[in-house]
């Protein structure tokens, strides 16, 4: 097919190089000279511009652009689009998102691959960032059945997992699994940097390994990213972090009271939960 891909960044650069791979033609859209310079360099599209009339050649079009920019589209984005084009978003909220381009194209279904890095920019891009991952698709019962199965057998071809749901169970679920891990990596990061004692941070500093790196990692995403979640994605986020909260404060309850038998116990059955959701 000849894919049109919005924005060139960690996803859709990676997504560019993948979908070439599997011999589509891909025309990117950079938002500036420099990022279509780089990405030309770095062969993230067969053809790049930043003219957005090059979306008028395409069959299929995925719109990788920061949330803000999904849900508050340009005009020129907007008429852009050929009305016979199928679009596709990668934007990690969906409800927004699926709200207004369901309003503004016939063929919209929301998308969501569950991939990414704490890399950003054209020169983050690369093929193999989708190989096993799980991706979700968030159609409606506006949604044109064509459209869904293209999406379909296009996120299957690339060895990705899918998984479906509303736009609304989306949001709930990304809520706990990927958004609310931000906002608490951000708090241990805050926790372990004990400005008052100098001391104790260079010795912290020192021995933090591997297990201070894996939980804190999505700490050091885009600050943008987790500020968009945050907004787009409000009440979600809150109930999580709310939930958060009680569990923590009975474990700290259980410390307090030095109940080693249910802290134990508690433990345990995290660590036997965990299983369900590492695959």
């Amino acid at each position: 097919m000849k894919i049109g891909i919005v924005g060139l960044g960690l996803i859709g650069g990676s997504l560019g190089l993948k979908l070439q791979s599997l011999n589509h033609t891909i025309y990117g859209i950079t938002n500036n000279e420099f990022n279509e310079k780089k990405a030309i360099e770095k062969k993230l599209a067969n053809f790049v511009s930043c003219d957005l009339g090059l979306l008028k050649k395409c069959e299929l079009i995925i719109l990788a652009l920061p949330i803000n920019d999904l849900i508050n589209p340009s005009q020129r984005l907007v008429t852009s689009i050929p009305k016979e084009a199928i679009l596709t978003d990668v934007g990690s909220v969906k409800e927004p998102i699926v709200n207004t381009w369901e309003k503004l194209h016939p063929l919209f279904i929301g998308s969501h691959p569950m991939a990414g890095t704490e890399n950003k920019g054209v020169n983050s891009g690369f093929e193999d960032l989708f190989k096993n991952a799980k991706w979700i698709i968030t159609p409606t019962q506006n949604s044109d059945f064509y459209a869904v199965r293209t999406i379909l057998e296009l996120i299957k071809s690339m060895d990705c997992e899918i998984c479906q749901a509303s736009p609304k169970e989306h949001d709930e679920a990304v809520s706990l699994i990927s958004h609310l891990p931000i906002f608490l990596a951000s708090a241990l990061i805050e926790t372990a940097h004990t400005k008052n004692n100098q001391s104790l941070l260079d010795l912290s500093q020192k021995l933090a390994a591997t297990g201070f790196a894996d939980t804190s990692r999505v700490g050091s995403c885009n600050e943008q990213l987790g500020l968009d979640l945050a907004i787009n994605n409000q009440i979600n986020v809150l109930n999580a972090i709310n939930n958060f909260k009680n569990k923590l404060h009975i474990l700290e309850s259980l410390i307090k009271e030095k109940n080693w038998n249910l802290l134990s116990k508690k433990l345990a059955e995290a660590k036997e939960i965990r299983q369900n959701f590492i695959n």
